[in-house]
Order: structure tokens, then sequence, then C-alpha cells
């Protein structure tokens, strides 16, 4: 899996959506990865929001991205956790 770098100027800062079903701890989920990857980053940028069901939640965050292996390394491993439906 790589990105089209050309897409992107770094350092950036990046909003990513993360969804799952509603049942599992997304939030969590979400700080683990991203704490792993984006020391440092702001908390205060999580935003949370059920679909219309309540059966799915999305979890939107703000990373400051330095590179494109941190990049990459941040969707890898969102997209290897079974309770991550999408990231966006």
């Amino acid at each position: 899996m790589g990105i089209q770098e050309h897409l992107w100027e770094f350092p950036c800062v990046h909003r990513l959506k993360i969804m799952g079903l509603s049942s599992h701890p997304m939030v969590d989920i979400v700080v683990e990865i991203i704490g792993k990857h984006a020391p440092g980053f702001d908390r205060d940028s999580i935003s949370c929001k059920e679909s219309g069901s309540g059966k799915y939640i999305s979890v939107t965050v703000a990373v400051h991205f330095t590179h494109k292996e941190q990049v990459e390394a941040v969707f890898l491993e969102l997209h290897e956790r079974k309770e991550v439906a999408m990231t966006l």
C-alpha cells in the first residue's frame, strides 16, 4: 500500500475519518494507533458522529504528518484492525 506522494506536501495536517461499529471502542483504537505514529497529536481535534441507526460511528482526527512513511504506517495499521470498517 502506498500513497501518491505527489498529492501530498509535507509537513501537513490531514483530517482522517475512521469508521467502525459503535459497539467497538473506536476512539480508544484511534488514539492508540495515531498516538503511536504521531506522538503529541491534538486529542482535542477528535470528533465523533454516530450513523442514523446508531450501528456505526465515525471518528475524525487531525494528524500532523511529517513524511510519507508515517502516513502509510497509520493507514496500514488502521486497515489491519478488524474493528475498523473504513478509513478516509
